[in-house]
C-alpha cells in the first residue's frame, strides 16, 4: 500500500511517510478475524491506520450488553485523540469484524515537534487535524440519529445521511441486522417490524445489506 494514499498523509511524499513512519516507531500487525486490535484505556495512546479489512469500536456495559461506536473500513485511521469516548465509559476496544491489517503509530512521536521543522511533518499535524474535525462531524451525525425519539425516525435520519453519503438513493449499509440495531441502540426485533412497515408503506425498498429510498423520500439525493 502507498501510505500516502491515506488521508493521514495527505500531500506527503511516499518517500517523506517512509522516513516519518520510521521515525514515529510504527509498526504493522496482522489481526484475526474477533480479535482486539487496541484498548482506548490503554496508558500509551496510539493512532492507527486500518491497512485492510473492517472493525469496529465497541463499549460493553456491566449488564453485558454493547453498543457499536463506530465502523471503521479500510484506510480508516483510528486513536485516542479520534475516539467517541470519555474516561466514564466502562469498556471501550476496537475489534476486528475480518482479518485485519494494521499500521501502529505511537502517537507522541506522531505529534512531537520536529527538530529540523521540516514540512512533512507540519503537514502531518494539519492532517491529524483535518481527521479531528471529520470526526467531530460524524459524532454530529450520530448525535443527531441517537437524539430521534422513535426508531422509525432513528432509521430513515440513518438511511437519509448514507444517502447523502454515498450521493445515491441506493447504498450499502457497513452493518448486519444485529450490528445495525446495536449501533442505533435499538431492539433488533423492534428495529426488523419497523423496517417490515417501512416497506409496507412505501418508503424504502432492501436486500441485505443494500437499501434504496422510494423517490417521494429521496427529494434532494
Amino acid at each position: 500500500m502507498q501510505y500516502n494514499e491515506n488521508p493521514l498523509f495527505t500531500d506527503i511524499t511516499s518517500r517523506d511517510c517512509l522516513e516519518m513512519l520510521n521515525c514515529f516507531h510504527s509498526e504493522e500487525k496482522l489481526f484475526s478475524s474477533g480479535e482486539m486490535i487496541h484498548h482506548f484505556s490503554s496508558q500509551k495512546p496510539v493512532m492507527g491506520i486500518l491497512l485492510s479489512g473492517t472493525a469496529s469500536v465497541l463499549r460493553y456495559e456491566f449488564n453485558g450488553s454493547r453498543t457499536i461506536l463506530e465502523k471503521l473500513e479500510t484506510n480508516s485511521v483510528f486513536g485516542e485523540i479520534l475516539a467517541f469516548h470519555s474516561e466514564e465509559y466502562e469498556d471501550i476496544h476496537l475489534k476486528c469484524d475480518t482479518e485485519c491489517r494494521v499500521l501502529m503509530i505511537d502517537y507522541e512521536s506522531l505529534m512531537k515537534p520536529c527538530t529540523n521543522a521540516c514540512a512533512c511533518h507540519i503537514r502531518l499535524i494539519q492532517n491529524v487535524t483535518w481527521l479531528i474535525s471529520q470526526k467531530t462531524m460524524s459524532l454530529s451525525q450520530r448525535v443527531e440519529v441517537l437524539s430521534k425519539r422513535t426508531i422509525r425516525e432513528k432509521l430513515y435520519c440513518y438511511f437519509m445521511q448514507e444517502s447523502l453519503r454515498q450521493k445515491s438513493s441506493s447504498f450499502h449499509i457497513p452493518f448486519t441486522m444485529s450490528d445495525l440495531a446495536d449501533y442505533l441502540s435499538i431492539d433488533r426485533s423492534a428495529m426488523m417490524r419497523e423496517l417490515k412497515k417501512m416497506k409496507e408503506d412505501g418508503i424504502l425498498s432492501s436486500e441485505k445489506r443494500m437499501v434504496r429510498l422510494l423517490p417521494e423520500h429521496t427529494a434532494g439525493v
